[in-house]
């Protein structure tokens, strides 16, 4: 008895075994359902098609593009050289090709500029893009630039607007990242980034000030900046943020003035030194630097410097 239940479980395995094996290669997709790549029919375009859908799923993204490229080629003008087109754009973008995938998308706009599928075609453009700013911002720029030029009034015109300002600043170019986040705020008025570009323009003053030598005009207007932003974002979500930067501006801007006042205490001029520490106490009250123009004060009239 031990002996055939042994054999029933040896057998069952390898039933099992195979049956796995035999399903390992399946795959699925909303085009072909379950199928085995391998035993797919090739002899009808349809066929061919759903073998392409099946080799991109099972991830032979270049196999799935010369396929797609063959239908395109054999059936031009066809709804199915659309989707090859379409799928093929989706084939580059999961291999990495973010070049060769805008490309693959623009030529569906360029074959058919009113084409009704121009929203879906810009979103997976979009999508490249938001891919491509990992590795090359200046591409990506190229691809936004387009995005908005196709339909510049469209839904996803000013998330494009605002994704060429954020690779603006991560290139450090910040002059130019800042004209862009106006830029947002100029053509869409009343898109929900605006409020966001508000903040990262003052941001992007502060960024350019600590590339350079502290340049205290820069800083004030960063300053104004923010204040606007808290102004007419009274409970936005970068409310907390804003109020720390321009804390620390505070400071930095205290520090100066400070250092100023005792220039002109070392040129014997105490008068002058005076103003500007308590510029210094009047404007950063809560700063540090306001509690040492205090006691630069006292001391002074301690000396008998000033009255």
């Amino acid at each position: 008895m031990k002996k055939e239940l042994l054999v029933f479980f040896i057998l069952t395995s390898f039933i099992f075994i195979g049956a796995k094996a035999s399903y390992a290669k399946w795959v699925w997709s909303s085009e072909t359902s379950w199928v085995d790549p391998e035993q797919l029919p090739k002899e009808t375009t349809d066929q061919q098609f759903k073998y392409a859908i099946s080799l991109m799923v099972n991830r032979e993204y270049i196999s799935a593009v010369g396929m797609f490229k063959n239908i395109i080629k054999n059936n031009p003008g066809t709804e199915l050289a659309v989707e090859s087109q379409m799928n093929m754009g989706r084939s580059y973008y999961l291999l990495g090709d973010y070049k060769s995938a805008f490309k693959a998308y623009e030529y569906l706009i360029e074959q058919d500029p009113g084409t009704r599928r121009l929203q879906e075609i810009l979103e997976k453009e979009f999508q490249v893009g938001i891919a491509q700013m990992e590795r090359d911002e200046r591409g990506a720029i190229r691809i936004y630039e387009k995005i908005i030029e196709r339909n510049p009034l469209g839904f996803i015109a000013a998330d494009a607007q605002v994704k060429i300002a954020d690779c603006h600043y991560q290139l450090r170019q910040f002059k130019e990242a800042e004209d862009n986040y106006l830029a947002v705020m100029e053509n869409y008025p009343n898109s929900e980034w605006v409020p966001y570009a508000q903040f990262r323009i003052p941001y992007c003053r502060l960024s350019n000030i600590r590339i350079q030598e502290r340049n205290y005009d820069l800083l004030s207007r960063s300053r104004e900046g923010f204040e606007i932003y808290m102004a007419n974002n009274p409970r936005g979500v970068l409310v907390n943020t804003t109020m720390e930067i321009i804390g620390e501006i505070d400071i930095a801007m205290a520090e100066r003035d400070y250092k100023v006042g005792e220039f002109y205490l070392r040129r014997q001029r105490p008068d002058a030194g005076l103003i500007y520490f308590e510029s210094v106490i009047k404007d950063y009250p809560n700063t540090e630097w306001a509690a040492r123009a205090e006691e630069k004060i006292k001391m002074l009239k301690n000396a008998g410097a000033i009255r």
